[in-house]
């Protein structure tokens, strides 16, 4: 296969430490189903033009990436395998995948989650999330959630099984956390069990759960992108309103500070009041990932692999497009 037949994107970033880690893809033209994931790092604070270093090479289908509190890196892939950069004890994966931690890198350690209850198949992982390195959760295509709690992978929660209620992100506290996801999937674990909850009206099924964060007191905000682009606002035990009705399609969310962003498409939003106002309008962004004090927008139209950068709290322009 020649280099001109392959493709390669920036699918996820995170901040740990004084690193930004970049999680790649690369796949066959045409053939995004079979992208195989590696991990590469730059200074936090790099200069435009500073080429990643690789530090986790493998022949895995990564999906997701996150970093703990504790500054350690974790991924997950679309055939159930969990690396990361903190002290496990683990059993290594089955089968022929490769993980292997380039020089310079801390270790990786990499294993399998259990398979599926219902299927005995190996979940796909679509998001990893946690408030520590011993208490890390995993949402899956088709609904179903694992729970790392230190010594033990379990699954936590069944979903029903089919892509329509994929989880999209987490939010939370401990006993306290909230799962979204596609089709108005909204999951709530009070620190025994997972529950489902209701998303107010209207019921639409083509609406997607794209982000959710904490807002202000116990409130968590929830962004929803379908028929309708909306905010809700609530919580498990007062249940959830909508909190705003908007034009700009609010595709991912997450919050700097006290400040809420969104990936809006046609570039980058932020909640302002009870309004939803676009703040850059010149380029496309599909995802976004706060990385310690900056937020990175990945783009839909890849190649360049590359992500858009906004530094708020720096001393010059705060806008960059790094192109990798």
């Amino acid at each position: 296969m020649s280099q001109e037949e392959m493709s390669s994107e920036v699918l996820a970033a995170a901040g740990a430490g004084d690193e930004l880690y970049l999680l790649f893809i690369d796949y066959d033209e045409g053939n995004i189903a079979s992208a195989t994931g590696d991990v590469f790092t730059l200074p936090a604070h790099q200069t435009t033009g500073t080429a990643p270093r690789r530090v986790l090479e493998t022949s895995d289908s990564l999906r997701c990436m996150w970093a703990s509190p504790q500054g350690s890196v974790w991924t997950g892939s679309a055939d159930g395998t969990v690396a990361t950069t903190a002290r496990v004890a683990w059993p290594p994966p089955t089968g022929a995948v490769r993980y292997r931690t380039e020089a310079g890198s801390r270790p990786w350690s990499a294993t399998d989650l259990p398979v599926l209850r219902s299927t005995r198949l190996p979940p796909n992982i679509t998001v990893l999330w946690g408030l520590s390195d011993d208490d890390v959760y995993a949402g899956t295509y088709g609904g179903h959630i694992y729970h790392w709690d230190g010594s033990a992978w379990i699954q936590q929660y069944e979903g029903p099984g089919d892509g329509d209620r994929t989880i999209r992100a987490f939010a939370g506290g401990p006993g306290d956390v909230y799962a979204v996801g596609e089709m108005q999937t909204l999951l709530h674990f009070d620190g025994t069990g997972w529950r489902a909850l209701s998303v107010p009206a209207p019921v639409d099924l083509s609406e997607n759960l794209t982000g959710i964060c904490r807002g202000e007191g116990k409130d968590m905000l929830i962004a929803a992108s379908g028929a309708l682009s909306r905010l809700l606002q609530g919580s498990a035990s007062a249940g959830f309103v909508e909190f705003g009705r908007y034009e700009v399609p609010l595709l991912g969310m997450d919050k700097l500070n006290d400040r809420i962003l969104f990936a809006a498409d046609e570039g980058a939003a932020e909640l302002i009041g009870r309004d939803v106002q676009m703040i850059r309008t010149s380029f496309q962004a599909v995802t976004i990932w706060i990385a310690g004090d900056r937020v990175y927008f990945v783009p839909p139209d890849q190649p360049p692999p590359s992500v858009i950068e906004y530094a708020p709290y720096s001393d010059g322009w705060p806008w960059t497009i790094l192109e990798f």
